[in-house]
């Protein structure tokens, strides 16, 4: 008889609330890093922004909003999602003597 692996075939009642919940980190993770997206390509002309400049400008505020995802920890969920997202359109990118400065928003 073959021994069946766990992985290829979970049962039903491991696909409840788990995969929900990871779901959900999921869609805000991506609602965050499309916010981000959306925000630096609208700064590549303006900006005069490289692909290296775009590509550290997106991981950095991806990192920030991380943190403020962390700092928001147990807070209800539409309440996290709008954090992130205000953390967002609220950043100020600019350029100071050819060097890339973003200010955050006040939390």
């Amino acid at each position: 008889m073959a021994k069946r692996d766990r992985r290829d075939n979970p049962p039903e009642r491991d696909s409840g609330r788990g995969r929900d919940d990871i779901n959900e980190v999921e869609r805000e993770s991506l609602t965050a890093l499309k916010g981000i997206l959306g925000k630096v390509a609208g700064l590549l002309k303006p900006l005069g922004l490289t692909p290296d400049e775009s590509t550290k400008l997106v991981e950095e505020m991806y990192e920030s909003v991380l943190q403020v995802d962390r700092q928001n920890a147990g807070e209800p969920d539409d309440l996290r999602r709008r954090a992130l997202l205000d953390h967002v359109r609220n950043a100020n990118i600019r350029r100071v003597d050819g060097e890339l400065v973003v200010d955050y928003p006040q939390q």
